[in-house]
């Protein structure tokens, strides 16, 4: 087959949704099985809010999604507050994860940058289904602020690091470290106004975009 026809077949293969969070799942142990069951909560929740805002989604509507009792969710949560601050945590995990991936991958500050983005942006729109990326803490309590807002300061800080460690070993521009990360930051966080699963870009083709613009803005050719 030619390179176009196969770029012709490649073009009508159907486009997968993203997977949906799954409740009866057969695991091995009991913790296990709570484990897999609370992360389907927290998946369905992080899409809804996401997609809605935490006040406009109930408990009732989560249930519902998954099938399963309202009286059923507060085996894993204490109430709503709680399941929203779950919410954050697991969005945040995501990106820690692909961020570690990115630094242990590459050697220089720019290729970690670009990796992590052509990690992280795929994770948002697959597993966590692109409305997942919380952008208001108001429903939590005084101490789930603090703690959420100290971890994104942890996140942003190792983000502008692989920006001055760039500068330093040449393979990015001298810039403002700070600005530099919430330009590209600010793009990804766009994605969940926008992305739709079964549109005409995948994840991975969004982060190739994305990774070719941030080449474009902080590479020092």
């Amino acid at each position: 087959m030619s390179t176009t026809a196969a770029g012709r077949a490649a073009s009508k293969t159907p486009r997968r949704a993203a997977p949906k969070p799954k409740w009866n799942n057969a695991v091995d142990s009991r913790d296990e099985q709570y484990q897999l069951k609370k992360k389907a909560v927290i998946l369905e929740a992080a899409r809804a809010f996401g997609r809605r805002g935490a006040a406009n989604v109930s408990l009732d509507e989560i249930a519902a999604a998954l099938n399963v009792t309202k009286p059923a969710l507060y085996y894993y949560f204490k109430n709503k507050q709680d399941l929203i601050y779950e919410c954050h945590e697991l969005t945040m995990q995501v990106g820690d994860e692909a961020l570690q991936k990115a630094i242990e991958s590459e050697r220089t500050g720019y290729a970690r940058i670009a990796a992590f983005i052509r990690i992280y942006v795929p994770a948002l729109t697959g597993e966590l289904g692109a409305p997942a990326l919380l952008r208001s803490d108001s429903a939590l309590t005084p101490s789930q602020v603090k703690r959420t807002r100290e971890r994104r300061r942890q996140f942003d800080l190792r983000l502008r690091g692989l920006v001055e460690d760039g500068i330093r070993d040449g393979t990015i521009l001298p810039c403002d470290s700070k600005f530099a990360v919430n330009w590209f930051m600010g793009a990804v966080a766009s994605i969940p106004d926008w992305f739709d699963n079964q549109g005409e870009r995948t994840g991975e083709q969004i982060a190739e975009i994305f990774a070719s613009f941030l080449a474009r803005g902080i590479q020092r050719a």
